[in-house]
């Protein structure tokens, strides 16, 4: 794969994703980090594909860079996590997998219909495992902060 082939792949998730984000009805003050997020999320899948020729690792690495950036982006611009999150996946969604499973059924083909759900349920618990992890990752790293009144008596130890 050649560096402009790359490029146009990152520009093609970075609009796929403000695409989402439109269709989500996310303000267009956020499509630039939307996409942004969209972005990065393929970059590190295609990286992490290139480097160790597992896909289901990819996803699962990449879920997790892109959830760590929604995370961020979301403290960065007073907006929730799921706004950028949402979006973002979607470069992720293994949607061939997903349409193939149900074309092999209604071709009355069970191989190639469990084939492919196996694939599909590989990549969702990959998406699923990222999202998971990218939440179990504190908060501080984010840039929140609890402010805690020590009169308060809620005051964690």
């Amino acid at each position: 794969m050649n560096l402009t082939h790359f490029l146009l792949e990152l520009v093609a998730a970075a609009v796929g994703t403000v695409g989402f984000s439109i269709l989500f009805q996310v303000a267009p003050r956020h499509f630039p980090f939307c996409g942004l997020v969209g972005a990065i999320g393929w970059l590190v899948y295609r990286l992490v594909q290139w480097s160790s020729d597992s896909t289901p690792l990819a996803t699962f690495l990449a879920t997790l860079v892109l959830t760590a950036c929604a995370r961020w982006f979301s403290t960065l611009r007073r907006t929730p996590t799921l706004v950028f999150l949402l979006s973002g996946i979607f470069t992720l969604v293994p949607g061939a997998y997903i349409y193939y499973t149900a074309y092999y059924i209604f071709m009355n083909q069970p191989d190639e219909a469990v084939a492919q759900a196996y694939t599909t349920l590989m990549f969702a618990v990959a998406i699923a495992l990222g999202i998971l992890a990218g939440y179990s990752l504190p908060a501080r790293l984010f840039g929140w902060r609890r402010n805690v009144n020590p009169q308060d008596g809620n005051n964690p130890q």
